[in-house]
């Protein structure tokens, strides 16, 4: 959705792109933070799985931040741009060889069940957020 974004030239659709953005960066922190990241201390390193909970605040206020702003606005564009290079940081991290994803893949969580309730829980969050947009 980043890419997509930078080909955006009209505010309006640049702002309903980053309302989709946003939307789904604060459910999937959201998920991450209630579920996966305090099911998999212990399994994982400590300190990837704090470090992953100091991105998510980052981002989150980068996100509040680019929220309280219109398309046009000083910055705006270069915020949404630092957002999407700072999330793609962040899942490269998560994804790489050694990190959370692959320390949780050899735990004792039944990661199928977790994903499940994940889904669910994606899906409850996506229906209240999706409701309320901002701006």
């Amino acid at each position: 959705m980043f890419d997509e974004y930078e080909q955006l030239e009209a505010g309006a659709e640049k702002l309903e792109l980053f309302q989709q953005i946003a939307l789904a960066l604060k459910v999937h922190t959201s998920i991450e933070e209630e579920i996966f990241y305090p099911e998999e201390r212990g399994d994982v390193e400590e300190d990837m799985i704090d470090e992953a909970y100091v991105e998510h605040d980052g981002a989150k206020k980068l996100i509040a931040d680019i929220e309280a702003m219109q398309p046009g606005d000083d910055l705006y564009d270069a915020k949404v741009k630092v957002l999407g290079e700072y999330i793609k940081h962040h899942v490269k991290e998560e994804e790489q060889p050694g990190g959370i994803f692959a320390q949780a893949k050899r735990g004792d969580e039944d990661l199928e069940a977790m994903g499940q309730r994940l889904q669910a829980r994606k899906a409850e969050l996506m229906a209240e957020l999706g409701e309320t947009k901002p701006n």
